[in-house]
């Protein structure tokens, strides 16, 4: 696998991740002394981010299939770029909120993974989006420490010029990255507008969207309030930042055997139930904790807990109940949702904020997570499932007649009927064979064995 560019885009990927949660822990704290700053003027600065991303995002994924990839990227980050520094400048609310507006609007995300796809062979792709996977989370932590730490030094401006340049270093690992030989249109990694009705009558795919849309919705309303419940206990912003660092570590701590209990003792929905309740009593501690330190510490460590096995989780949801040839248009009305949620939670939240205090935030976000809680137990759990690539090149060295004279079609047909194979998945250049199986008992050996065993029968 080319780990450079794997590496490269796992950066830029982090660099939008931090644009959108650099500003959580911060803006509530800083961005009252802009003219026209309200609580619910800076929900909406908070929350107009992910509009404009869920807006833009598959539209300029779509463009990159006819511009190239390349250019889109370059756009993307320019016009990210540019709402930095307009938010930088910004001396009103108004200002801010355009800035932040210009900053999602650079929504690059479907267009970097269609590149991945790109670059990446068949092989590496679950691998590499895990890899991209686990850098996005991590950008969520990097940010909730080093937005405190900037601002105390350079205030609101210094964390939007920060992003500014990263912006500029992205693009200049854009400008390095190969061009890729074609671009891969398969389903598997790719949003495909011919499969969205699938995806929309697909029922077990929505408690995931709603859940996302959940999700983000209350952690943009919630960072309209814990901020401020820090700096009412005397904790500087550089202070903060250290606090947020040691509820990252607590979270990450828990997030091991978590994970392990989920996926070893094949209880991923009852985990996310746990995680769920876990996340439900961190919030309900905050209107109690007052100017009790230790409560509003446990709170926090229980939302963090909650919060990261939830974003964790839900991604690893989608890729094992969408079908390979849905998996990118999935992915992408997720990632839409994911979005939207973060708008919702930020504009309805300061607007509740302004109207009712803490008391009214904190039970809209309940009634999010008691309707996420309640569809999660209603759905099915995710299937355990494995997905195996079968190339082209080994099949034919496997069974070269068989190969020649139907191609890999015949090898879907054949394998599609085989015991414990959920769906077969031919990529459109047909190099590979995408092939989602039950459990942990059949590998490639396994499939070539039992394919034999059913020619000869």
């Amino acid at each position: 696998m080319p780990v450079r560019v794997l590496c490269s885009i796992s950066l830029i990927y982090v660099t939008r991740m931090l644009g959108l949660f650099m500003v959580l822990p911060v803006i509530m704290l800083l961005g009252t002394d802009y003219a026209g700053a309200t609580a619910a003027t800076l929900g909406v600065a908070l929350g107009i981010y992910g509009l404009t991303q869920a807006g833009l995002q598959i539209p300029l994924g779509m463009l990159s299939d006819v511009w190239g990839r390349r250019p889109v990227l370059l756009v993307g980050l320019a016009v990210f770029a540019i709402g930095s520094v307009v938010a930088a400048l910004a001396e009103s609310v108004t200002g801010l909120i355009i800035g932040r507006a210009l900053q999602g609007a650079g929504a690059i995300s479907s267009t970097l993974l269609a590149l991945l796809a790109d670059l990446t062979p068949a092989r590496h792709r679950t691998l590499a989006l895990a890899v991209v996977g686990i850098s996005i989370g991590m950008s969520f932590s990097l940010a909730m420490v080093l937005g405190p730490l900037v601002a105390g030094v350079a205030g609101l401006p210094g964390v939007f010029v920060l992003t500014a340049v990263l912006a500029l270093l992205a693009m200049l690992l854009v400008l390095l990255l190969p061009t890729p030989a074609h671009a891969v249109t398969d389903g598997y990694q790719r949003w495909q507008p011919d499969r969205l009705p699938e995806v929309v009558h697909a029922p077990g795919l929505w408690p995931l969207n709603i859940g996302i849309f959940c999700l983000h919705a209350v952690l943009a309303a919630l960072f309209l309030i814990v901020p401020t419940r820090l700096s009412e206990l005397q904790f500087t912003l550089g202070q903060q930042g250290l606090i947020y660092l040691l509820m990252a570590a607590v979270a990450l701590l828990a997030l091991g055997p978590m994970m392990g209990f989920s996926e070893k003792r094949r209880r991923p929905k009852q985990m996310v139930l746990v995680a769920q309740v876990v996340l439900i009593l961190g919030m309900l501690c905050l209107p109690f904790s007052g100017g009790a330190l230790e409560l509003t510490l446990v709170a926090m460590a229980l939302f963090f807990i909650g919060f990261n096995f939830l974003e964790a989780s839900l991604p690893s949801w989608l890729s094992r109940l969408a079908p390979p040839a849905q998996r990118g248009t999935a992915m992408g009305v997720f990632s839409t949702f994911q979005f939207l949620g973060a708008a919702a939670g930020g504009a309805l939240g300061g607007l509740l904020l302004s109207m009712g205090g803490v008391p009214f935030v904190v039970f809209c976000a309940l009634l999010f997570m008691l309707i996420w809680v309640m569809l999660t137990a209603l759905s099915a759990p995710p299937p355990l499932t494995r997905q195996l690539v079968l190339e082209a090149q080994d099949l034919l060295r496997h069974d070269p007649q068989a190969s020649a004279a139907h191609g890999l079609h015949a090898w879907a047909e054949h394998l599609a009927a085989l015991d414990g194979v959920l769906d077969v998945h031919i990529l459109d250049d047909e190099t590979a064979l995408m092939v989602r199986v039950s459990g942990n008992e059949l590998d490639q050996a396994a499939l070539l064995a039992a394919h034999d065993n059913s020619q000869t029968d």
